[in-house]
């Protein structure tokens, strides 16, 4: 501590630019403090970003919660956000000029993700954070009394109240115990849907609806009800502790979920959709599962589109674009999700999810009346529902569908659910006597097999400013006023409609990685493989050996995202290059 106070003593009132000075490793008493990268103005976004470094001998986690991937997953995800707690708990923030002099860790969802800001080894925890150094004065220079009682007193009390187990009350090592208990069953009951073919798993008891459309917390409106499953879809799963989870199963193949309005659909669909990834205790999503190939479909118009084999869906365009090889700048309503079907597919789902309401109503249904005022010479859609069973029994692909207004898609349904005041009622026997037995396709699907390489030449991060014809070699960055949208070379990618991600942080993840797959196309050369062959090695890479593969400029600022979306990613990028396989 000593020499870190020597260093500020020298550079106090100096300015600000100074604080470079600082990079290094200090030691504490219970933690060592390393400054990773400094900030070069106060108030600079990004901020500095720094770690502290734990033994775990002396943080005293228990041994049991560090014995499984899983497990450490979610002891690293309780971290993160006990350290944030102990910023609003210990720190005084914005004291300093233009804001500065404040503590900041990684954006946080109710998602427990892999992230790059807490690390576990075998012998030490490493967290990572961001602080802003705080400047005074007109010019900005050092106030490093300030900065000293952030580090010297701040930070050692927020290190206190996060790593070290003895420390921690009874409700706070409870709380961690649910942290770990949650990704373990959650595992079990991956391994139970893997062996019984199911898709989906909801808990009794789990609380789907949200705060609001843009808060992703737990409603806790007393009016919400828990759910219940029918009695007729109840799965029990044995867990290895004695203790059993009930609730519903949805079986592969076509599901249907219908009801009035206002009565549940959408959020069920909302649960499922965000079932893909493990959530924190309180959340009431909890034991909500979903296969992790689950991908969300909609309408997307004016996406880019590059190269895609859209065929099965839409036959040769009026304007003569042919469909088996379809590009756009500007796609519409039907061509935008038949692309997105095919991508996904092509990606490695098998689990394509739907709500009418996102949907391009054309490409779903073609009704009798239009039939009759439209010749089929002149429509070029095959609409999704003359479909549905062709991409399961031809393609193993299962769907599930949100209709409100659409009673065709139950015709095609293996499986059909009633939401009715927010309760989930299975009505397939009462679809079946009413509609009757299920519709098959009239003509199979036709082929759409993708050979969509990644040519050499892609993503590259490089930024032209062209007003002040000033070239940056690299820029990767997520905006901050759009959630999900990315800055990455001269690409402003717009992934608005991408459903599953999750946090920000995903994002800035999305960009690194397509960073990481520009080394490698341009190592491979002229030899050239698929877009699904790069996506799985990136997959395999992180998986491996961590987020650090990525190099990013700002660590503790990622966190993983599925390679479901870094595909969608890839394929909305406009300037994306592909070729031919062979």
């Amino acid at each position: 501590m000593q020499t870190l106070k020597a260093v500020f003593d020298a550079i106090a009132d100096q300015p600000f630019h100074c604080v470079q000075q600082l990079r290094g490793r200090y030691v504490f008493p219970r933690f060592e403090l390393n400054f990773i990268r400094m900030q070069g103005s106060p108030g600079a976004n990004p901020a500095s970003i720094a770690s502290v470094n734990i033994a775990l001998a002396h943080a005293k986690i228990p041994a049991l919660f560090l014995q499984s991937a899983d497990a450490k997953l979610a002891v690293a995800d309780f971290l993160i956000r006990r350290f944030h707690d102990g910023i609003n708990r210990f720190a005084q923030q914005n004291r300093g000029k233009d804001g500065s002099g404040s503590f900041n860790t990684i954006a946080l969802s109710q998602k427990m993700l892999r992230r790059d800001s807490v690390l576990l080894d075998d012998a030490t925890i490493q967290l990572r954070f961001s602080i802003s150094l705080p400047a005074k004065g007109q010019g900005g220079v050092v106030d490093a009394e300030q900065a000293w009682i952030m580090l010297a007193q701040e930070l050692t009390a927020m290190v206190d109240a996060t790593f070290f187990y003895p420390h921690y009350d009874p409700q706070t090592q409870a709380l961690l115990r649910q942290f770990v208990e949650v990704l373990q069953t959650r595992a079990e009951i991956i391994r139970f849907m893997q062996q019984y073919g199911l898709l989906v798993f909801i808990a009794n008891g789990a609380r789907l609806p949200r705060h609001s459309g843009v808060n992703d917390r737990p409603a806790l409106d007393d009016s919400v009800k828990a759910f219940q499953a029918p009695t007729t879809l109840q799965v029990t799963i044995p867990l290895t502790d004695g203790r059993s989870l009930s609730g519903m199963g949805i079986k592969q193949g076509i599901t249907c979920i219908t009801g009035g309005g206002y009565h549940g659909k959408s959020t069920l669909m909302q649960a499922i959709l965000a079932g893909v990834y493990a959530h924190i205790p309180g959340d009431g999503r909890e034991y909500v599962v979903t296969r992790d190939d689950a991908f969300f479909i909609r309408a997307e118009e004016g996406r880019s589109i590059r190269n895609v084999d859209i065929s099965a869906f839409i036959s040769d365009l009026p304007n003569g674009l042919k469909t088996t090889d379809f590009s756009s700048d500007n796609a519409s309503g039907s061509t935008s999700q038949a692309a997105a079907i095919v991508e996904a597919i092509d990606s490695g789902s098998r689990l394509l999810l739907f709500d009418e309401d996102t949907c391009a109503t054309n490409f779903l249904v073609r009704d009798e009346l239009i039939k009759k005022i439209l010749d089929a010479a002149q429509e070029p859609i095959k609409p999704l529902y003359a479909t549905v069973r062709s991409l399961w029994q031809q393609h193993q692909v299962s769907m599930i569908f949100v209709v409100g207004g659409l009673g065709y898609f139950l015709q095609k349904a293996d499986t059909c659910l009633l939401m009715e005041h927010y309760l989930c009622r299975d009505i397939t026997d009462k679809v079946r006597d009413k509609l009757g037995p299920i519709a098959e396709d009239e003509m199979p699907l036709g082929d759409f097999a993708q050979s969509r390489c990644l040519a050499a030449d892609n993503f590259n991060p490089a930024y032209t400013n062209l007003r002040l014809n000033k070239t940056l070699p690299k820029r990767i960055k997520d905006l901050r006023n759009a959630p999900k949208q990315l800055e990455y070379g001269m690409d402003l990618l717009n992934l608005e409609a991408v459903a599953q991600i999750a946090e920000a942080p995903q994002l800035l993840a999305i960009g690194y990685c397509l960073l990481a797959l520009r080394t490698q196309l341009q190592q491979a050369g002229a030899k050239t493989e698929s877009l699904r062959f790069w996506i799985d090695w990136l997959e395999s890479e992180i998986g491996e050996h961590g987020l650090e593969v990525l190099k990013a400029d700002y660590p503790g600022h990622l966190s993983m995202p599925r390679k479901y979306e870094i595909a969608a990613a890839i394929n909305r990028i406009r300037s994306l290059k592909l070729v031919r396989e062979g």
